[in-house]
């Protein structure tokens, strides 16, 4: 991943602390105790066994709120990426790696540790030793992120069940991921079934609706910002799960959008925020959010607003993280190349992990986005270790929008091949522009390692 991205994905964590079922956080720890290394190996063998996540160190929760914790220790130094490993090696087997991090909190300027959990292992991972007393880890015990959120042994059948298939999945990944490399620059290997008109007119009638009802609440609410934060263009995500399912309650499609959730990038799409005055909210039957903040994350890539419909559709509008302040870039003038393969990327899995819990495998999905205010943009390259582009890649049209039509069990195994077919017009704008079959396995390689 690239250090920029790294870096915005762990401020946005630090500027909204909370647990979640993949992000654990701790007060301040003495990492030269016995007691509180086992105490982080818990939470950090949990998560593991979860698919990977992040444990935010140096908060405590007052009022239901997580606040930085006091005193903050004198310095970080054992904080470091060789100790967090030693802990790890010591009681987790097989033992894996965990990058550390020390991020400035984007208000106090403080540094906090985050640690970053890699999931997809293709074993479960078990405690090789107990804590001491017995506290916190018990030798041979498979831990878990559950309900609470807490991190906890395995409990039932189902809950091993669960475990067991996350490694399956992975184990199947890197199989598919090998068969891929030998592909490259075949083609894809499937293409989107044929597209029927009364499903596409839904969709847009859909996407038709949830854009004015937008434009509604931000001529109600921001008409005084000048200029708006999204006035430099947005994209827009659409998709319709079809297939043979019963129309959740709206509290039990909120509860089912809380758990498919994606754990690719810090600020994930359709994210469910509890904090009052963002949390999502009933209306005219459908649950919407809009997280129009204002200081620090009122920029347009995290002014997220998103609707979802127990129909089954669901909605989500986003400003530019190219439009976001950045040292040298000019809001409104840059796509980055590589943030839509992302994007795409991240929405495609979370229209899959929704289909499978509300029609299961033999459902399928109508997946729309659009790109707006592309016009005179140009494609930049931020990675530095990114070879830079030679030539001008300029966009002569303001808007751009693809669609397909998919088995929604077959959107993982072939996420490229639908990457590159949904970001084909978007790239073709630009001066026709073809991003390498390789540029986009690899970056969405570099995603899913954060899943």
């Amino acid at each position: 991943m690239r250090p920029e991205d790294t870096s915005r994905r762990l401020e946005d964590l630090l500027g909204y602390p909370r647990e979640d079922l993949d992000i654990e956080l701790k007060s301040w720890l003495d990492l030269s105790a016995e007691g509180d290394k086992a105490n982080l190996a818990q939470a950090i063998l949990a998560l593991a066994n979860h698919g990977g996540g992040y444990v935010l160190v140096g908060f405590q929760e007052a009022g239901g709120r997580w606040q930085p914790d006091e005193p903050r220790p004198a310095h970080l130094d054992r904080y470091n990426q060789d100790l967090i490993n030693g802990i790890v090696k010591r009681y987790a087997e097989p033992a894996f790696h965990c990058e550390v991090h020390h991020v400035e909190h984007p208000e106090s300027g403080a540094p906090f540790p985050i640690i970053l959990v890699p999931g997809g292992h293709k074993v479960p991972i078990r405690a090789k030793r107990d804590g001491p007393n017995g506290n916190h880890v018990r030798i041979d015990t498979y831990y878990i992120r559950a309900p609470g959120p807490e991190s906890r042994p395995i409990q039932s059948g189902r809950e091993w069940d669960d475990l067991i298939q996350r490694c399956i999945l992975a184990a199947r990944e890197g199989l598919l991921d090998s068969i891929r490399t030998i592909l490259l620059g075949l083609g894809p290997t499937t293409a989107p079934m044929a597209f029927e008109d009364e499903p596409g007119k839904k969709l847009d009638n859909w996407r038709e609706e949830s854009t004015n009802r937008w434009k509604e609440l931000l001529a109600r609410r921001l008409a005084d910002e000048q200029p708006s934060r999204y006035s430099h263009g947005v994209w827009t995500v659409a998709y319709s799960v079809t297939g043979d399912f019963k129309q959740t309650e709206l509290d039990e499609l909120l509860e089912v959008l809380r758990q498919v959730k994606g754990r690719e990038t810090g600020w994930p799409p359709w994210w469910v925020p509890t904090r009052k005055g963002i949390e999502p909210y009933p209306y005219n039957g459908v649950i919407e959010c809009w997280l129009a903040e204002e200081g620090v994350f009122a920029g347009p890539a995290h002014s997220d607003f998103w609707r979802a419909s127990p129909a089954g559709n669901m909605f989500l509008l986003r400003g530019y993280q190219e439009d976001e302040p950045h040292e040298g870039h000019r809001p409104g003038t840059e796509i980055e190349v590589t943030l839509p393969i992302w994007r795409v990327g991240e929405c495609l899995l979370h229209a899959q992990r929704l289909a499978g819990k509300l029609a299961g495998a033999s459902s399928s999905v109508i997946f729309q986005v659009a790109w707006e205010g592309l016009s005179s943009r140009v494609l930049a390259v931020w990675d530095p270790m990114r070879a830079p582009l030679f030539d001008e890649y300029r966009s002569r049209q303001g808007s751009v929008a693809s669609r397909v039509v998919l088995s929604a069990d077959r959107i993982s195994e072939t996420l490229p091949e639908l990457v590159a077919i949904l970001t084909k017009p978007l790239y073709e704008a630009f001066g026709f522009f073809k991003p390498s079959p390789a540029m986009i396995e690899q970056e969405l390689s570099k995603m899913r390692q954060r899943g």
